[in-house]
Protein backbone atom coordinates (compact mmCIF):
# COMPACT_ATOMS: atom_id res chain seq x y z
CA UNK A 1 0.00 0.00 0.00
CA UNK A 2 1.63 3.74 -0.81
CA UNK A 3 0.92 5.80 2.38
CA UNK A 4 1.19 9.44 1.81
CA UNK A 5 2.73 11.89 4.80
CA UNK A 6 2.24 15.50 5.04
CA UNK A 7 4.37 16.95 7.55
CA UNK A 8 3.73 20.02 8.77
CA UNK A 9 6.36 21.81 10.29
CA UNK A 10 4.08 23.99 13.62
CA UNK A 11 3.30 27.79 13.54
CA UNK A 12 5.56 31.00 14.66
CA UNK A 13 5.81 30.66 18.22
CA UNK A 14 5.14 34.09 20.25
CA UNK A 15 8.76 34.13 21.82
CA UNK A 16 9.35 37.65 22.63
CA UNK A 17 12.71 36.52 24.91
CA UNK A 18 13.72 35.04 21.93
CA UNK A 19 15.35 31.90 24.13
CA UNK A 20 15.42 28.12 23.70
CA UNK A 21 11.60 27.06 24.55
CA UNK A 22 12.48 23.29 24.18
CA UNK A 23 9.45 21.78 25.96
CA UNK A 24 8.92 24.26 27.88
CA UNK A 25 5.08 24.98 28.36
CA UNK A 26 3.35 28.32 27.59
CA UNK A 27 5.27 28.48 24.14
CA UNK A 28 2.13 29.01 22.01
CA UNK A 29 1.72 30.32 18.22
CA UNK A 30 2.27 34.01 17.45
CA UNK A 31 -0.90 35.92 15.51
CA UNK A 32 1.56 34.89 12.58
CA UNK A 33 2.10 31.49 13.35
CA UNK A 34 -1.48 30.73 13.70
CA UNK A 35 -1.75 32.78 10.20
CA UNK A 36 0.82 30.03 8.63
CA UNK A 37 -1.19 27.39 9.91
CA UNK A 38 -4.30 28.38 8.60
CA UNK A 39 -3.32 28.90 4.76
CA UNK A 40 -1.36 25.25 5.18
CA UNK A 41 -4.86 23.87 6.80
CA UNK A 42 -6.33 25.28 3.43
CA UNK A 43 -3.71 23.67 1.12
CA UNK A 44 -4.32 20.49 3.30
CA UNK A 45 -8.38 20.65 2.25
CA UNK A 46 -7.15 20.98 -1.36
CA UNK A 47 -5.79 17.82 -0.90
CA UNK A 48 -8.31 15.53 1.64
CA UNK A 49 -9.31 13.34 2.67
CA UNK A 50 -6.87 11.90 5.43
CA UNK A 51 -7.27 8.98 7.27
CA UNK A 52 -5.42 10.85 10.39
CA UNK A 53 -4.35 13.74 11.87
CA UNK A 54 -1.08 13.08 14.24
CA UNK A 55 0.64 15.62 16.02
CA UNK A 56 3.40 16.21 18.92
CA UNK A 57 2.37 16.39 21.90
CA UNK A 58 3.93 20.21 22.27
CA UNK A 59 1.54 23.22 22.95
CA UNK A 60 2.43 24.89 19.64
CA UNK A 61 2.27 21.75 17.68
CA UNK A 62 -0.95 20.71 19.43
CA UNK A 63 -2.30 24.29 18.80
CA UNK A 64 -1.15 23.71 15.12
CA UNK A 65 -3.17 20.31 15.23
CA UNK A 66 -6.29 22.09 16.57
CA UNK A 67 -5.93 24.47 14.08
CA UNK A 68 -5.95 21.95 10.89
CA UNK A 69 -8.35 19.37 12.96
CA UNK A 70 -11.34 21.95 12.68
CA UNK A 71 -10.57 22.99 8.93
CA UNK A 72 -10.70 19.15 7.68
CA UNK A 73 -12.65 18.07 11.08
CA UNK A 74 -10.27 15.31 12.01
CA UNK A 75 -9.47 14.90 15.98
CA UNK A 76 -5.86 15.23 16.36
CA UNK A 77 -4.01 12.41 17.90
CA UNK A 78 -0.73 13.00 19.91
CA UNK A 79 2.24 11.32 19.12
CA UNK A 80 5.37 11.43 21.52
CA UNK A 81 7.54 10.50 18.81
CA UNK A 82 7.09 13.60 16.77
CA UNK A 83 8.28 15.76 19.57
CA UNK A 84 10.76 18.55 19.26
CA UNK A 85 14.93 17.84 20.05
CA UNK A 86 15.22 17.26 23.43
CA UNK A 87 17.45 20.21 24.68
CA UNK A 88 16.40 20.36 28.54
CA UNK A 89 20.53 21.46 28.64
CA UNK A 90 19.48 24.86 27.05
CA UNK A 91 16.28 25.54 27.76
CA UNK A 92 15.03 29.07 28.91
CA UNK A 93 18.97 30.22 27.06
CA UNK A 94 19.27 32.46 24.03
CA UNK A 95 19.78 30.72 21.10
CA UNK A 96 23.51 31.66 20.78
CA UNK A 97 24.31 29.74 23.79
CA UNK A 98 24.02 26.53 21.76
CA UNK A 99 26.83 24.67 20.11
CA UNK A 100 27.67 25.17 15.99
CA UNK A 101 26.72 22.40 15.23
CA UNK A 102 24.40 22.10 17.61
CA UNK A 103 22.69 18.34 16.19
CA UNK A 104 25.17 15.90 15.55
CA UNK A 105 25.04 12.31 15.16
CA UNK A 106 25.31 11.22 18.90
CA UNK A 107 24.29 14.29 19.95
CA UNK A 108 26.00 16.88 22.74
CA UNK A 109 25.66 17.38 26.36
CA UNK A 110 21.89 18.57 26.67
CA UNK A 111 20.87 18.21 22.99
CA UNK A 112 19.48 14.81 21.40
CA UNK A 113 21.28 13.60 18.82
CA UNK A 114 20.51 12.84 15.18
CA UNK A 115 20.56 9.36 15.28
CA UNK A 116 17.93 8.99 18.34
CA UNK A 117 15.44 11.49 16.47
CA UNK A 118 16.04 9.61 12.87
CA UNK A 119 15.72 6.32 15.42
CA UNK A 120 12.00 7.51 16.71
CA UNK A 121 10.41 9.20 13.65
CA UNK A 122 11.32 5.91 11.30
CA UNK A 123 9.90 3.93 14.06
CA UNK A 124 6.38 6.25 13.65
CA UNK A 125 6.37 6.32 9.93
CA UNK A 126 6.46 2.40 10.26
CA UNK A 127 3.33 2.76 12.25
CA UNK A 128 1.64 5.44 10.16
CA UNK A 129 1.88 2.93 6.90
CA UNK A 130 -1.70 1.24 8.36
CA UNK A 131 -2.47 4.84 6.56
CA UNK A 132 -3.14 5.87 3.16
CA UNK A 133 -3.30 9.41 4.03
CA UNK A 134 -1.80 10.81 7.18
CA UNK A 135 -0.60 14.52 8.33
CA UNK A 136 1.72 14.94 11.02
CA UNK A 137 2.11 18.15 12.98
CA UNK A 138 6.36 17.91 14.06
CA UNK A 139 9.09 20.50 14.51
CA UNK A 140 12.05 21.85 12.42
CA UNK A 141 15.06 19.14 14.00
CA UNK A 142 12.97 16.19 13.55
CA UNK A 143 11.36 16.67 9.90
CA UNK A 144 14.57 17.87 8.83
CA UNK A 145 16.12 14.81 10.58
CA UNK A 146 13.38 12.17 8.45
CA UNK A 147 13.77 14.21 4.88
CA UNK A 148 17.62 13.79 5.21
CA UNK A 149 17.48 10.34 5.81
CA UNK A 150 14.73 9.55 2.99
CA UNK A 151 16.99 11.82 0.47
CA UNK A 152 20.25 9.56 1.98
CA UNK A 153 22.07 12.66 2.57
CA UNK A 154 24.16 13.11 5.80
CA UNK A 155 24.04 15.78 8.44
CA UNK A 156 25.98 17.96 6.50
CA UNK A 157 22.99 18.88 4.27
CA UNK A 158 21.31 19.95 7.03
CA UNK A 159 22.06 23.88 6.35
CA UNK A 160 20.82 23.23 2.63
CA UNK A 161 17.07 22.24 3.94
CA UNK A 162 14.27 24.97 4.20
CA UNK A 163 11.85 23.85 7.44
CA UNK A 164 10.25 26.87 7.47
CA UNK A 165 7.04 27.46 10.44
CA UNK A 166 4.18 26.68 9.05
CA UNK A 167 5.74 24.59 5.93
CA UNK A 168 4.12 21.07 4.31
CA UNK A 169 6.21 18.73 2.96
CA UNK A 170 4.73 15.42 1.09
CA UNK A 171 6.36 12.12 0.89
CA UNK A 172 4.88 9.36 -0.99
CA UNK A 173 6.00 6.16 0.46
CA UNK A 174 5.75 3.03 -1.89
CA UNK A 175 7.54 -0.36 -0.58
CA UNK A 176 10.55 0.53 0.18
CA UNK A 177 10.93 4.39 -2.22
CA UNK A 178 10.29 7.63 -0.97
CA UNK A 179 9.12 10.55 -3.33
CA UNK A 180 9.57 13.30 -2.05
CA UNK A 181 7.84 17.13 -2.89
CA UNK A 182 7.78 20.12 -0.65
CA UNK A 183 10.29 23.29 0.17
CA UNK A 184 12.63 21.52 1.28
CA UNK A 185 13.13 19.45 -1.78
CA UNK A 186 12.59 22.24 -4.58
Amino acid sequence: MTTTIYLLRHGEVHNPQGVIYGALPGYRLSEFGRAEVNIAAETLAAHSPFDALIASPLERAQESAAIVGRRLELTPVVEPRLAETEVTGYQGQPFSALPSPYITEDGVRGIEGAASMRARMIDWVASARQHERVIAVSHRDPIAVLLLHWMGAGLARLGELTVPTGSLHEARLDGGGVELSGPAVG
